[in-house]
């Protein structure tokens, strides 16, 4: 079968402890496979199988990320100089929290990408671009609140609390917020596939506690990806977590995680 190309658009339901990270995707994608009735026997083997060819994987995932955006370019931050440039050297100390808050975003309007991507990007350029959607993006961020909330362990059994309290960050959203894309390409599963797997997690839910009510959503499965993609490339950037190997090109800018 030929590669095809998917979006899936994820609306959260609930809130979630887990963020929608490629390996925990991947993970709860086989979990799916191995659970779902199909017509194969031992279809996750079968798929973990055709992992041993590794020009010609079954199926890559991204991370999940807010509709509409894409993780932002990882290079060299900008210096001083080209920083009091775009902002004002008299202004650095009164726009400090803006820049600080610049430097730590992790994602980049997909329009806003295209425009890097038409020229060399620089580190003054980049920033200048994420200065221009600064206010979208954190009205973006907004909508989702990350709190610190406690738990205890309970002894079912004995009926009483075996542990004391402990803090668990989870992330809650608004009726606006939560709604993230996961970009897949696959040569073995079929969307009809896909569309298993993916309500048969959306239900279990996804992540740490999903038996407490966390994780949960709704999809929308649609063909194609909304990438945008440079004509006469130079570099790449990943949209998922990974271990380079051997062969891998190491040169580059990395977040580790």
């Amino acid at each position: 079968m030929e590669y095809r190309d998917y979006t899936i658009e994820i609306t959260m339901k609930s809130p979630t402890v887990t963020l929608f990270q490629s390996d925990s995707i991947f993970g709860h994608i086989c979990w799916a496979t191995r659970f779902l009735p199909w017509k194969e026997e031992n279809k996750l083997a079968d798929f973990l199988s055709r992992y041993d060819n590794r020009e010609t994987p079954p199926l890559l995932t991204s991370n999940g990320y807010p509709k509409g955006y894409l993780p932002k370019p990882v290079i060299p931050p900008v210096i001083q100089a080209d920083l009091e440039d775009i902002i004002g050297k008299e202004n650095r100390i009164e726009k400090s929290f803006r820049i600080k808050t610049i430097k730590k975003m992790d994602i980049i309007p997909k329009e806003v990408l295209k425009l890097v991507q038409q020229e060399v990007i620089t580190s003054k350029r980049l920033f200048k671009l994420m200065d221009d959607c600064y206010e979208e993006i954190v009205l973006l961020r907004q909508e989702e609140q990350k709190l610190m909330v406690q738990h205890n362990t309970i002894n079912r059994i004995r009926g009483k609390v075996v542990q004391g309290l402990y803090s668990q960050e989870e992330t809650f959203f608004t009726t606006q917020g939560g709604v993230f894309e996961v970009y897949i390409t696959t040569n073995y599963f079929t969307i009809g596939d896909l569309k298993r797997i993916f309500k048969y997690i959306s239900i279990e839910g996804f992540g740490s506690d999903k038996s407490t009510g966390k994780g949960h959503f709704k999809f929308e499965i649609k063909e194609g990806m909304d990438i945008p993609i440079a004509r006469e490339p130079n570099a790449f950037m990943t949209l998922s977590s990974y271990i380079p190997v051997n062969i891998d090109p190491t040169r580059g800018y990395y977040n580790p995680n």
